[in-house]
């Protein structure tokens, strides 16, 4: 997967969990969202429409690859500034993510829209219970949006690979029906026993040794040799569901 790709799937798993709760809206034309140059609608990649909150990945062309074009880059760049004031109009935030650029910096931008988006909907004429409902709401998505620039701060690309893997894993419905974990069994995971050498089996990438073994709670990282030659590193709190150790 290249490395455009992989960003882009690692924002979207930021994005559904930072707006965890707030319905969505992806590739979405709003009736008033048109080009006042063309009067075509424009698009949003996705749209929150509860949060005030509306994102666009910038910087790619349709195969997602860098614009070449200069005369290209500019068009898209006037689109861009045409969206973010016909949505502040709208008294909606629009954020423009470009996925090769530093994911923590844009995570400040992140939090501090979602700040103008509480300051919006408190001082907007939405109804008292929409307010009631949505303010606190905002709140926790921002809480969700600043534990995971602490995290990724850390270790920007091993976590952005991690949170992409959990955006194809999401794709695939593997989150769409969770099941209540069961009691560990007999040669499953358990974080406190692992060890350096031990070989465990991830159920995609087959069998490996642990290699390394880092930091703690929900920050603990675990890298593995597959016998495919390939050395990953993952957080333990979004493996351990398809690790088991081998005998």
């Amino acid at each position: 997967m290249s490395s455009i790709y992989l960003a882009i799937n690692g924002w979207r798993e930021i994005l559904a969990r930072v707006f965890d709760g707030f319905p969505a809206q992806p590739n979405v034309s709003p009736e008033w969202l048109v080009n006042p140059a063309t009067h075509r609608r424009l698009k949003l990649d996705i749209y929150y429409p509860n949060a005030g909150f509306a994102v666009r990945f910038v910087g790619l062309t349709a195969k997602g690859q860098r614009r070449q074009s200069d005369w290209e880059a500019l068009e898209e760049q006037q689109r861009d500034e045409n969206r973010v004031e016909l949505c502040r109009l709208q008294g909606v935030q629009l954020m423009l993510i470009d996925p090769l650029e530093e994911p923590v910096k844009q995570l400040d931008i992140l939090t501090r829209l979602l700040t103008r988006s509480s300051r919006m909907l408190a001082q907007g004429e939405r109804a008292d219970v929409d307010i009631a409902r949505w303010m606190p709401a905002l709140s926790e998505a921002r809480g969700r949006a600043g534990e995971l620039r602490s995290r990724i701060q850390k270790n920007p690309d091993q976590m952005m690979a991690n949170l992409a893997e959990a955006w194809r894993d999401r794709e695939l419905g593997a989150d769409a029906q969770p099941e209540p974990l069961p009691a560990p069994k007999a040669g499953t995971l358990r974080t406190k026993s692992l060890a350096v050498g031990q070989r465990v089996h991830h159920e995609r990438f087959g069998s490996g040794v642990i290699t390394a073994l880092t930091g703690e709670g929900a920050e603990a990282m675990i890298s593995i040799l597959f016998d495919a030659a390939q050395e990953r590193t993952f957080l333990v709190s979004l493996v351990q569901d398809r690790l088991r150790v081998l005998a």
